[in-house]
C-alpha cells in the first residue's frame, strides 16, 4: 500500500498542506528546500501568513555565514559611516563595550552566538539587564545601535527581521532641577579649593567655567584660548558640529582674568580647562557639605537657571546653549523656573 505523501501542494505557490493538517511555507534557498509551519490548519489564515514567512526565509539566505552577535555590534560601531558624526561613532563604540560587559555577566553570553540565531527572548533579556545598569538615554542609544546592526545583517542576508524594532525606547524621567543658590555654589567652589590638592585650583576653575558658560563637558574640554574673544566664546557645538557664540558674563571674565594671572599657559592652542572632568571633586564636595548630589551636567543647568532669573528670554538662551529649536527644549526643561521667576517679577508690579 502506497504511503500518503507528507506534503501536498496547494493552488498558492510555496503553500503546502502537511498530512497532519497544518499548512507550511516551503521555499528553495540556495538549492535547499526550507519549510516552516504557518501554525494553522485554516487555508485563508495560512494564505495571509504566507508572504511574511516566505520573506523571512528568503531574507536569511546567508544565515550560515553570519558572524557572532558581538562581532556584528563592534563592526557597526567601528564602521566609517559618513551620515553620522565622529562623536556619535565614539558614543556607539562606548555602548558596544558596555553591552559586551553586561552580556559577559549573564548565564549565556549572547555576544558569542551567531546573530542569525539570537532569539527575541535572548535580546530582550540582554537589554533588560543593560537597562538596569544605565540611564534611559544610554539605553535608547544602545537600542539605536542594535537597530543599525540588524539593518546591516538584513542587507547581508544574515537575518530576516530587525528584532530590536520590537523593543521600545525608555522615556527618560523628567528631572526637576532644584539647583544650588549662588551662595551654595560659591561654597562648593571654596570647598574644592580648600582640599589643597595639586589639581584643586584647576578643578575649581573647571566647575566655575562650566557654570558660567553653560558648556557641555566635551565642549569645555575642547575649549582653547584662541576661542576666547573680547565679549564672547566661539564654541563648536557638540551635538551638530555647528558653531555658536556664548557671551562672556562678568563672572566668566573675572575667572579668565584669574587664570591668566595664575601663570598657566595661555597660548592660542592651549586648553582653558586643565583637567578632564571635575566629576569626582564635585561629588566629594557635595557629600562634605551635606547637599544634594550635583552632576557635571548640572553646571550647565545652573547657567541656564541664572540666565532665566536674570531676564534672558528663552530663544536667546537656546542659542547660547546650542539648541536649534528656538527655545522649545528650554521651555520644557526650565518651565518651572520661568514660572517662579514670573511670580517674583509680578510681585514687583504696582497697580
Amino acid at each position: 500500500m502506497q504511503q500518503k505523501a507528507q506534503f501536498t501542494k496547494s493552488k498558492v505557490p510555496c503553500l503546502f498542506l502537511h498530512r497532519g493538517g497544518t499548512y507550511y511555507a516551503s521555499v528553495k534557498v540556495s538549492g535547499k528546500t526550507i519549510r516552516r509551519s504557518l501554525e494553522t490548519s485554516d487555508y485563508n489564515t495560512a494564505k495571509n501568513r504566507l508572504d511574511g514567512v516566505v520573506s523571512e526565509i528568503r531574507g536569511a539566505s546567508n544565515a550560515s555565514q553570519a558572524s557572532t552577535f558581538g562581532v556584528a555590534i563592534h563592526a557597526e560601531a567601528d564602521r566609517e559611516d559618513p551620515s553620522i558624526k565622529a562623536t556619535t561613532r565614539h558614543y556607539y563604540k562606548q555602548i558596544a563595550i558596555a553591552l559586551h560587559k553586561v552580556a559577559a555577566s549573564m548565564p549565556v553570553d549572547t555576544m558569542g552566538l551567531s546573530i542569525a540565531k539570537i532569539t527575541m527572548a535572548e535580546l530582550r533579556n540582554l537589554m533588560d539587564k543593560f537597562a538596569a545598569t544605565t540611564a534611559p538615554t544610554r539605553y535608547n542609544g544602545a537600542l539605536a545601535l542594535l537597530r543599525r546592526v540588524y539593518e546591516r545583517a538584513i542587507e547581508a542576508g544574515f537575518v530576516a527581521n530587525n528584532l530590536p524594532l520590537g523593543l521600545k525606547r525608555i522615556k527618560p524621567k523628567k528631572i526637576k532641577h532644584d539647583l544650588p543658590t549662588a551662595s551654595v555654589f560659591a561654597s562648593i567652589v571654596a570647598d574644592i579649593l580648600a582640599q589643597k590638592k595639586s589639581h584643586s585650583k584647576a578643578t575649581a576653575a573647571a566647575v566655575e567655567l562650566m557654570a558660567y558658560t553653560g558648556l557641555r563637558i566635551s565642549e569645555a574640554q575642547s575649549l582653547q584660548w584662541r576661542d576666547i574673544k573680547d565679549d564672547h566664546l566661539v564654541i563648536k557645538t557638540a551635538k551638530n558640529d555647528d558653531f555658536r557664540q556664548v557671551p562672556l558674563i562678568p563672572a566668566t571674565i573675572a575667572l579668565l582674568d584669574r587664570l591668566r594671572d595664575s601663570g598657566i599657559p595661555t597660548g592660542a592652542n592651549d586648553p582653558v580647562m586643565l583637567i578632564k572632568s571635575p566629576r569626582i571633586a564635585l561629588a566629594g564636595s557635595c557629600e562634605r557639605l551635606g547637599i544634594d548630589h550635583l552632576r557635571v551636567h548640572d553646571l550647565r543647568h545652573i547657567f541656564a537657571t541664572r540666565c532665566i532669573e536674570s531676564g534672558v528670554d528663552l530663544p536667546t538662551l537656546a542659542s547660547w546653549m546650542g539648541h536649534k529649536d528656538g527655545g522649545v527644549l528650554c521651555a520644557q526643561v526650565y518651565g518651572h523656573i520661568c514660572k517662579k521667576h514670573s511670580s517674583k517679577m509680578a510681585a514687583k508690579v504696582s497697580a
